[in-house]
């Protein structure tokens, strides 16, 4: 079975190479010719290969591929990072629905150049002109210089940057109007439609959830709409391990897609009824990816149901590993930045994870009952997509959900349920009315997230903090890597090599854990007046501040520094500053403009003025305005 198994993965195999190229080209400057040169030379080495046909010549041709796809790779992500910017005149056009917020617009634009078609520069856009009734699609022309999205100042805080060039925007304007110009193109009619549509769907949310809290659920559900999703919730779904379910991922795509095909099947396979099933599929898969916000896991989704579609158009049989590969390929080659991309990671590992351990579990065990047939493998599906997208969570959000198996087996077919009721209440809402079809679904729906809620509450329902380094995770990498290549071989030598490893990384986990216990630091985070000063004691915290400490905040300070507990105390209001003392010198924090004199010497002081320095006769001075952290011990 292993034999057969990586005969049937090349596009998994050539998707890997791609993307090392890609990293390689990311990371490293390897000049353009060497690749040139690369590519050229293992294209003709596979020619020559296939026309001698010799014995090895297929170990010969993926010696070549070896070569020549991470060549691609860097190629390919030297042309997105070098492609031309646009210094003049802009010509952009709306390209994600408008974000109204109290003090600005915010979207994105992507430029009309006709002298391209790939790699055009997209931008996030903030108009501070917030009586403009923008729409997705628009066109509008500015000369405004662009800047760079800046790097977060505290290591603590979001970084909006990597998550922006995740999606493939490194560039920013910050604009006071907008004038939209008139367009009469069938794209930006197409744009509109899709607007449309997006209107009419929260109209008909309006009128089957009556509920603020539950209607912003169920668009997040429905179509992935955040924006009037509350944060407690988000929390609840996250510490429940089913926080995929707010996002449109690939289970709605699948979906969809399982729908168009029950609807065709009755109609015939013939030939004329497989073409008709495959354009109806490509366009409501391309419909609903723009209408949905075209996030990387539906992206994903949409090229392997496309393939699916195509494949049985005609009439092939399509390889899901390979299908997989497919569209890692056809998504890294016209978007590379998609590798960095938190939604394509986790949904590609979380699919590998399905159609490799889940294929191989379900094989070891056969089970004719129906019922336990449904559960093993709903727990099966379960377990392996968590367990290959474990190193993922880990490293980006520091914890673990525990009761991730129980409630991905109730929220799951629950959700799907409000799903399709929603989906039909929706339908029905925009032909008529029925009150008591829409207060069963808005009952579904509240139902789904009192049950989010309930195991979110449970006792130790999430782990955390739990660090889990980027070296941690280039390893767990190449373990995947080498899983690819040997699929499904299970022999004793590999498994005393993976315990050895795991006892290896369980030593170093607890060794490293040993030593920060031991730790001992402070420093001083300048940040007006959320400013703090902390003092670590191995994995525990106190924050002194001048405001209370928002437990946002306090999550993320826990999480970046792997804190387990953190207490915090606030400034008395009349108070005008403390003084600091470690290692022999003395620091001010002056949290007010105006002080009294200090006899100490003082090493350096924080403050609003530059001029407390020159008063208190203070070696360095931080200004409380501009960000940054001060180590004191």
């Amino acid at each position: 079975m292993g034999e057969i198994s990586r005969k049937n993965i090349p596009m998994l195999r050539y998707a890997f190479l791609l993307a090392t190229g890609i990293c390689i080209g990311h990371y490293l400057s390897i000049p353009a010719w060497i690749g040139y040169c690369a590519c050229i030379g293992a294209f003709l080495y596979i020619v020559y290969q296939i026309r001698a046909a010799g014995n090895n010549y297929r170990m010969h041709i993926f010696t070549g591929m070896v070569i020549m796809l991470p060549a691609l790779g860097i190629l390919r992500m030297q042309g997105w990072q070098d492609g031309e910017k646009q210094h003049g005149i802009k010509v952009l056009r709306i390209t994600s629905f408008p974000q109204y917020q109290s003090y600005q617009i915010q979207f994105e634009a992507t430029e009309l150049d006709a002298g391209r078609w790939l790699d055009r520069e997209t931008y996030l856009v903030q108009c501070k002109d917030t009586s403009l009734n923008l729409q997705y699609g628009d066109v509008f022309i500015t000369n405004k210089q662009a800047e760079l999205v800046e790097a977060p100042a505290l290591p603590f805080e979001f970084d909006y940057k990597t998550f922006l060039s995740g999606n493939g925007i490194t560039q920013q304007l910050r604009l006071c109007t907008i004038n939209i110009q008139p367009d009469s193109g069938m794209a930006s009619a197409f744009y509109h439609r899709i607007a449309e549509s997006r209107t009419q769907f929260k109209k008909s949310t309006a009128v089957v959830f009556r509920s603020p809290a539950t209607r912003g659920l169920a668009e997040s559900l429905l179509l992935g709409y955040k924006e009037n999703l509350d944060r407690e919730t988000k929390d609840d779904f996250l510490k429940s391990g089913v926080s995929h379910l707010l996002a449109v991922s690939g289970m709605h795509t699948a979906l969809i897609y399982e729908a168009i095909f029950l609807l065709f099947l009755p109609l015939g396979r013939s030939q004329k009824h497989r073409f008709i099933f495959l354009a109806i599929a490509l366009f409501v898969l391309f419909y609903f990816t723009l209408l949905s916000g075209c996030s990387a896991s539906v992206l994903r989704s949409s090229v392997m149901c496309s393939m699916f579609a195509i494949a049985y158009a005609f009439r092939k049989k399509g390889s899901g590993l390979n299908t997989l590969g497919t569209s890692i390929v056809l998504i890294l080659w016209f978007c590379p930045y998609q590798l960095w991309n938190l939604g394509f990671q986790l949904s590609v590992f979380a699919v590998l994870g399905i159609l490799t351990l889940h294929r191989f579990i379900s094989g070891l065990f056969s089970i004719t009952n129906n019922i336990f047939r449904y559960l093993f493998d709903a727990v099966s599906i379960t377990v392996c997509a968590q367990v290959t997208t474990l190193p993922i969570i880990l490293y980006h959000f520091h914890s673990f959900p525990v009761y991730f198996i129980p409630a991905n087996l109730l929220l799951i077919p629950l959700s799907t349920i409000a799903l399709f009721a929603s989906m039909f209440s929706i339908f029905i809402a925009g032909i008529g009315n029925m009150p008591w079809l829409f207060s069963t679904t808005e009952w579904l729906v509240e139902l789904f997230a009192s049950c989010a809620d309930l195991i979110a509450a449970l006792p130790c329902s999430m782990i955390h903090p739990l660090a889990f380094s980027a070296l941690e995770a280039l390893l767990v990498a190449a373990l995947i890597a080498y899983y690819i290549q040997y699929p499904f071989v299970l022999s004793r030598k590999i498994i005393l090599t993976c315990t050895l490893l795991c006892l290896c990384w369980s030593g170093f986990r607890v060794y490293a854990e040993i030593q920060e216990e031991q730790k001992s630091s402070m420093f001083f985070i300048s940040n007006s007046k959320r400013s703090a000063l902390v003092a670590m004691s191995g994995l525990e915290a106190a924050v002194l501040n001048q405001k209370p400490l928002p437990a946002f905040d306090e999550a993320r300070l826990k999480m970046h520094y792997n804190i387990n507990s953190l207490s915090s105390a606030q400034l008395p209001e009349n108070s005008s500053g403390i003084l600091m003392h470690a290692d022999q010198a003395t620091y001010a924090w002056i949290c007010k403009k105006n002080c009294t004199a200090i006899n100490d010497s003082i090493a350096m002081v924080f403050s609003y003025k530059k001029a407390d320095s020159i008063y208190l006769k203070a070696k360095k001075h931080q200004l409380l305005q501009v960000k940054n952290i001060t180590a004191i011990k």
